[in-house]
């Protein structure tokens, strides 16, 4: 019975740890997400006096909208894992004070019994009148545990009871903290709507450009495709650069492993920014059954004057201007290449031995006020998805 009782304590131990852990991680991810929330309400202030129709308005809302929307997912699981403990804490108090009316029962046969023999002479008596030492002694014996046992049920009573008034707060504690949850839920699903809003908001806008907004769109097409190629291009001329003698360059292959055991762990390229544009092919906001031109890397939207900054060291191989991304810097990390486009005042130069975090150049604000860094990231010839590269 004793091994079953810890078995059962290091399972309920075990359990509570993994529940505080996990609270512990969402409250991380929760306030993460609010920062993330925060940064793109101050970027969209920032652009208040410009009409709030362009798709960079719209994917900085849409974004918002993803960060509340897994908040209110983590709020429900919070309250899931709440409730959780609310029912092991009923059940555990429960327990307890049947716990105790067990011993409450016990405590008062004990002293019914001490009540029939009560008085120094009786039990005295009852001792002496043994046949022998032994006897006697057997008698005496049983005396004191019986009256140290009288005095461990009362022990036993007053601790159960005070782990009960302990429970009983605990309980009153978890249902205050539920509280809390529930009215954070009611408050940012209130919040996720009105941003919904306003998101439908700015797409009916955005329609009634129809005409306007296809023939952008049409535009910026043939522009991504022809950027796409070009940047492609870099990279395979770079990863296929052979030496003078015509033999292939040779890779640092300790510089790629350190980069590729970092994959999830890089530092982002700009100081602070917010994904506004994902990897690959996504629909249209707009127009549905409409995809908008692929991406070969992300899109992050900054503050005005804001820097990239080199996610890993590596050497700068090439610098291009390519219209419709001002210049571009290619870094080779190895194997690896990272791409910053969008840049205007440089900070570095081809052949530039760069270190992590180092500022590679000022990132440019177009027209409609939108600074925004395009990040690519390849391994060899093949395109990677940097937000999988990136730290959370």
């Amino acid at each position: 019975m004793r091994h079953l009782f810890y078995s059962i304590l290091v399972v309920v131990v075990s359990c509570t740890l993994l529940q505080a852990q996990t609270l512990t991680e969402l409250n991380k991810r929760r306030k993460k997400a609010e920062e993330e929330i925060s940064y793109i309400n101050k970027l969209l202030r920032t652009n208040e006096n410009k009409k709030k129709t362009g798709l960079e308005q719209l994917g900085l809302t849409q974004q918002k909208i993803r960060q509340r929307r897994q908040m209110i997912a983590d709020i429900d699981l919070q309250i899931h894992l709440v409730e959780g403990e609310l029912k092991n804490k009923n059940r555990h108090i429960t327990g307890l004070q049947n716990h105790l009316q067990v011993l409450k029962q016990s405590y008062e046969n004990l002293i019914y019994q001490a009540y029939k023999l009560r008085g120094q002479h009786t039990w005295m008596m009852f001792v002496l009148s043994s046949d022998n030492f032994g006897m006697a002694y057997r008698r005496w014996q049983y005396f004191r545990r019986f009256s140290e046992h009288i005095n461990e049920l009362a022990q036993n009573i007053k601790e159960t009871t005070e782990k009960i008034h302990s429970e009983i707060a605990l309980l009153t504690s978890k249902k205050q903290e539920l509280a809390g949850f529930l009215s954070e839920k009611h408050r940012e699903m209130g919040m996720l709507q009105q941003e919904e809003k306003e998101s439908q908001k700015m797409i009916s806008n955005l329609t009634g450009q129809d005409q306007k907004l296809r023939k952008q769109m049409e535009r910026q097409r043939r522009e991504i495709e022809k950027i796409n190629k070009q940047i492609e291009r870099l990279v395979v001329e770079e990863a296929k650069k052979k030496s003078k003698d015509g033999s292939p360059l040779p890779v640092d292959r300790v510089l790629s492993a350190n980069f590729e055991s970092n994959r999830g762990n890089l530092p982002w390229p700009v100081r602070k920014g917010v994904v506004t544009s994902r990897f690959g092919r996504h629909p249209h906001p707009v127009y549905k059954g409409v995809e908008l031109p692929p991406n070969n890397g992300v899109h992050i939207t900054t503050e005005a004057n804001s820097t990239a900054i080199s996610v890993f060291k590596g050497k700068v191989t090439s610098i291009v201007n390519i219209p419709g991304m001002n210049n571009c810097v290619m870094i080779r990390h190895g194997e690896y290449f990272t791409v910053y486009c969008k840049l205007g005042n440089l900070l570095v130069h081809p052949g530039d031995e760069v270190q992590v975090g180092q500022n590679l150049g000022t990132i440019v604000t177009d027209n409609e006020n939108n600074t925004v860094l395009h990040f690519q990231l390849w391994k060899g010839t093949n395109k990677q998805n940097p937000e999988l590269w990136l730290a959370k």
